[in-house]
């Protein structure tokens, strides 16, 4: 797990900087984790069972009926508070009612870790629109934070709306699963893989999260990132290795660094 991954997503969820959480510095990646987790679901602790109440007041109610309810009445977080409460079925044909922009609303208000069975449930298509429009507006963690929990398939499928390989790295630094990133990077052209390299070592963050990414690939995949890197620029596998160095993974960037 990546300390700097959830270091980033704490501070989202509480609207700071990660510079602002220094007094954080003796807690490590597991420990971040569980304090993001547990302020985001305070307040779903202490009101879940209104929540519930509410979502099960809905259950009868016609789709069209129940999401004009949550657009017009409830607002994006509590329908993200109920959706937790609600039957899958269910959600699934309420988010058939709402418009992308109402869903990215929705998803801004949603524990990633609780919307695991929503997100193998919705069609891809509506994630593709929630996808575009969460982009668009540079909410770059939410979809990062969904990353690792949604199905590798749709994964694959909504990757093909993201054109900007500085996007790909955004949500990156928001997704724990570098081992997901990796398997779709090797998915991508010699031409695309050549832009994500570019783009990677045009910004400092973005550095070590190619080294993290790059560090989950087998031994062949490396070696072929390794070659198209020198492509881009032969001074940037020097730079990656002694930040590799640093952060102590070198070793597992052995195939890429020789």
């Amino acid at each position: 797990m990546d300390r700097n991954t959830e270091l980033r997503r704490l501070a989202q969820a509480l609207h700071k900087e990660p510079a602002d959480l220094a007094y954080l510095d003796k807690l490590d990646a597991v420990s971040l984790q569980k304090l993001r987790t547990t302020f985001q679901n305070s307040l779903l602790n202490k009101f879940g069972p209104v929540f519930e109440r509410i979502a099960g007041a809905g259950k009868l109610a016609p789709d069209g009926i129940s999401a004009t309810l949550c657009t017009k009445v409830f607002g994006p977080a509590i329908t993200a508070n109920m959706s937790y409460f609600t039957p899958i079925s269910k959600a699934v044909g309420l988010c058939k009612h709402f418009d992308a922009e109402f869903m990215a609303d929705v998803a801004r208000n949603q524990i990633p870790e609780r919307a695991q069975q929503m997100l193998a449930e919705l069609p891809v298509d509506l994630l593709k629109k929630v996808t575009v429009k969460l982009i668009h507006d540079g909410e770059f963690h939410v979809l990062g934070g969904f990353t690792d929990f949604m199905p590798e398939k749709k994964t694959i499928e909504i990757m093909e709306v993201i054109e900007d390989p500085a996007v790909n790295l955004h949500v990156s630094c928001f997704a724990q699963r570098k081992d997901r990133i990796a398997k779709l990077a090797n998915m991508l052209t010699e031409e695309k893989l050549l832009e994500l390299i570019a783009a990677a070592y045009a910004t400092p963050e973005f550095i070590q999260e190619i080294m993290l990414i790059t560090a989950e690939m087998s031994a062949k995949e490396q070696a072929r990132m390794a070659k198209l890197t020198d492509q881009v620029n032969k001074a940037y596998r020097d730079k990656a290795k002694k930040l590799a160095e640093k952060i102590g993974i070198a070793g597992q960037l052995a195939d890429f660094l020789s």
